[in-house]
């Protein structure tokens, strides 16, 4: 597969003899407010996300009331990290093989009707902690085909124009919702009770399926003649072909890492905010409201600037580039309201490096191959976080938060030398 960066959709057209049709098909006439599709799907998606943090605060809070035990937290994060890590790429395979729609609309209502078991089953019967993780489990791998078949719909629903714009507007509603999600469920779970919250979670997911079943029909998947006929077949190739394409590869590579550093990061300016900043709770708040906002504002600009961006691939390591030195500074800032506007620049180049490499997915994959491409780097950027922060907290107690971050923004700063002198794919790409 050609990698000339300036032709990267039509290189994938010539290595998939459909491919040609796909990017005639994804060039939508009309605006992308005006794609009644797309408006209801991110309605949808925004909603599920909603729910999904609702939920797991809602889930934290009861376990924690209930049993105080912290051994009981880990194994429902190791649970769902698990089932990530096992399913992720299988559910991305299904996702090119079935109606994403159909999927997205199973993924919904099955975890709908998973919450309101679980609601059941806690507040009526009583069952025993190993039921509520197996229930828990389930929803965890029904949420596992609902990103891939979203996220692989998006490039043909909205046209390949349209792309850029597109993936700014998921990531201003995927913060939204994440944000509105947490600060709700804790409200919910204490006025209401933990029962009440775990019905809003429900009606959250159902309220997705609405959205996604008023939505109407998705574009068609572009079939090339040399499908795999089997399942492993298929399964297989999607690694195959992210090995072969160093663009794609590059991506796989670069976005767990960049996950991991800022996730680190994140979790240091928390704790520095209180044992080194002695952040009031007002203080604290800010600088968790810093973090998205700046994540927000990254996504705004980009958004704004529309097809006056050039030279994307140069913007990727820019804002990787940049992330190292405002690690380092963050670390040796003497007060909160010092750390608030490095906070917030922090997040803007994060959304700078996260948000192209995706379009970058968006417009290299053959539509055919998106969901299993995004399959694979669900799981690996939902594992490489968490061991992240195992072991930058195990450093933190050793050494201090403070050191430890300013080390992990030398080792970004590292990555992004090394990266930008390695992955030519995406340093070219215009």
């Amino acid at each position: 597969m050609s990698m000339n960066p300036s032709s990267e959709p039509e290189a994938a057209a010539k290595a998939y003899p459909g491919g040609q049709a796909i990017l005639q098909s994804s060039e939508a006439p009309r605006t992308l407010w005006r794609n009644r599709t797309f408006r209801r799907i991110l309605y949808g998606y925004g909603i599920s996300v909603f729910g999904d943090c609702f939920n797991s605060i809602a889930i934290s809070l009861w376990v924690l009331q209930t049993t105080g035990s912290a051994k009981s937290m880990a194994a429902i994060q190791i649970c769902n990290m698990a089932v990530s890590f096992i399913f992720g790429s299988v559910a991305g395979t299904v996702a090119d093989r079935l109606d994403r729609r159909k999927l997205m609309l199973a993924s919904d209502v099955f975890r709908g009707v998973i919450a309101l078991l679980i609601a059941v089953s806690l507040f009526s019967w009583h069952v025993p902690f190993p039921v509520l993780l197996l229930l828990l489990s389930l929803s965890m791998f029904s949420s596992l085909f609902q990103a891939p078949a979203f996220h692989a719909s998006v490039a043909s629903m909205v046209g390949k124009q349209h792309i850029q714009q597109a993936t700014g507007t998921i990531h201003l509603v995927d913060n939204l919702a994440r944000i509105s999600g947490l600060a709700a469920a804790g409200v919910a779970v204490a006025a209401f009770g933990g029962f009440v919250a775990i019905l809003i979670t429900s009606a959250t997911f159902l309220l997705s399926a609405i959205c996604v079943l008023l939505a109407g029909r998705f574009p068609q998947v572009m079939r090339t003649s040399g499908d795999p006929k089997s399942f492993a077949q298929a399964w297989r190739s999607s690694f195959a072909y992210i090995y072969r394409s160093p663009l794609i590869r590059s991506i796989v590579l670069l976005n767990p890492l960049l996950l991991l550093f800022f996730m680190s990061a994140m979790m240091l300016i928390q704790v520095m905010a209180v044992n080194v900043w002695k952040a009031n709770p007002v203080q604290f708040g800010l600088i968790e409201t810093c973090i998205p906002l700046g994540y927000m504002i990254g996504s705004g600009v980009l958004i704004a600037s529309g097809k006056r961006l050039k030279h994307r691939g140069r913007w990727v390591f820019i804002g990787l580039l940049v992330l190292g030195p405002v690690y380092m500074l963050l670390a040796n800032v003497s007060s909160p309201l010092m750390a608030l506007p490095l906070i917030i620049g922090g997040g803007a180049m994060f959304a700078c490096c996260t948000m192209l490499t995706q379009i970058m997915l968006r417009t290299a994959v053959p539509d055919e191959m998106q969901g299993s491409v995004y399959g694979v780097v669900g799981t690996i950027t939902s594992t490489a976080p968490i061991l992240g922060l195992t072991v930058v907290s195990i450093f933190a107690d050793h050494w201090g938060a403070a050191t430890v971050l300013e080390g992990v923004g030398i080792l970004l700063l590292a990555t992004g030398i090394i990266a930008i002198t390695t992955l030519k794919s995406i340093r070219t790409y215009t």
